[in-house]
């Protein structure tokens, strides 16, 4: 029995038409993330794992806690799970997709740190942009509940950095190349623009300022 598991998606395979395509949705969560889940429950398989470390992101929180022989492979298996996680949460039908309902709190603290909701959108596709080969884009509060946003390589994530993810931006090639084959810049804006889950970022925000 799997400890870490998969997300169940919120729509169907093909509910992110016509933005992300259902053969690219198949191999991205049927194929690529599942292989994630599978790999890290197999490097855990036989290590007693704590009691404090029963959800995927404490674990990823106390990496360095964890055996070293193992480190690496739980960084990188565990990471692809819990960034696809987000990713996928974050993610919602364009009918369901409106920046409308973005609660008045989160809308200043946007304005404050990135004037509008467009500059940040803008600053988002730029840093996706930036990343050379894999990895991701997130916007993210600091400890200070600062908005800022992070880049990190391959499968890193904000956990490990003790930040509070927000939006997830995936930017290997597998996420978007069958859709967009190289235009990472199309993919991105097209991603912000119609498919950001505005309920579910609005209700982290709320956790993570009243915790």
């Amino acid at each position: 029995m799997n400890i870490y598991k998969r997300i169940k998606l919120p729509y169907s395979l093909n509910g992110l038409e016509p933005i992300i395509f259902f053969n690219a949705m198949h191999y991205h969560y049927s194929v690529l993330h599942r292989n994630y889940e599978l790999k890290l429950n197999e490097t855990l398989k036989g290590i007693e794992i704590e009691k404090e470390y029963s959800s995927l992101e404490k674990l990823m929180e106390n990496l360095d806690n964890l055996p070293e022989k193992l480190k690496n492979d739980i960084s990188f298996f565990g990471g692809g799970l819990i960034n696809h996680n987000f990713f996928f949460a974050n993610l919602t039908e364009m009918s369901k997709s409106s920046e409308e309902i973005i609660s008045e709190e989160l809308m200043e603290i946007i304005k404050k740190h990135f004037t509008n909701l467009e500059n940040l959108k803008k600053n988002l596709v730029k840093n996706a942009l930036k990343i050379r080969g894999s990895g991701w884009t997130w916007l993210v509060l600091d400890k200070n509940n600062n908005l800022t946003i992070t880049n990190t390589i391959n499968q890193d994530g904000p956990w490990s950095l003790h930040l509070r993810p927000l939006i997830a931006i995936d930017v290997w090639e597998h996420a978007y190349f069958l859709d967009y084959g190289a235009n990472r810049k199309e993919y991105v804006e097209k991603l912000l623009n119609h498919l950001l889950n505005w309920e579910y970022i609005c209700r982290l925000y709320f956790q993570y300022t009243n915790n």
